[in-house]
């Protein structure tokens, strides 16, 4: 098993008096929440691992019971801390779909070769936006400016999660 962790969601608040919390979900999969046994609690005042006693979802909000949280301070406590699981743990996505962490990072380039730079960032709507830098990016265009590419197959071409790199097909004007 891969011991490297995926953030999931952050702690909000507490939620009721009994040691609740509401978390905010940096997933589209709300209902994965049912499935975890236990997940890594981290932020500048707690890193450790923590047992789920009771999970659901409330108003697209996760609301997790953690083990040894039995009160609304000790669930405010908690409050900030990022939620993670094993990256091993993740939903299986359907060919052609990709999770944030696996986008960002990557090098990009036109159909005509030419390095764009890398992609720092995705805007979420309701079709995503990558964020191209192409500041650090040895060989690029160094124009010091973030591009932005719509993620649409007729613009990206090609994600190439083992070579590290995506391919775009500018539409006219786009890295103007």
């Amino acid at each position: 098993m891969s011991l490297e962790m995926t953030t999931i969601g952050k702690i909000v608040s507490p939620f009721g008096i009994k040691g609740e919390v509401k978390v905010y979900p940096y997933s589209d999969f709300l209902e994965r929440c049912f499935l975890l046994k236990k997940v890594k609690l981290e932020g500048e005042s707690y890193c450790g691992f923590r047992e789920v006693k009771k999970a659901y979802i409330h108003k697209k909000l996760w609301v997790f019971h953690f083990e040894g949280c039995d009160s609304r301070d000790d669930a405010r406590a908690l409050s900030g801390l990022l939620v993670k699981i094993f990256s091993s743990e993740r939903v299986p996505l359907p060919p052609g779909k990709y999770y944030f962490d696996q986008i960002i990072g990557l090098k990009a380039y036109t159909i005509g070769g030419e390095k764009l730079g890398y992609v720092k960032d995705i805007i979420r709507s309701s079709n995503d936006v990558y964020v191209i830098s192409n500041q650090k990016v040895e060989g690029g265009t160094g124009k010091g400016k973030d591009i932005l590419i719509p993620a649409l197959k007729t613009v990206v071409k090609e994600i190439n999660l083992d070579k590290g790199y995506l391919i775009i097909d500018p539409m006219p004007g786009l890295l103007d």
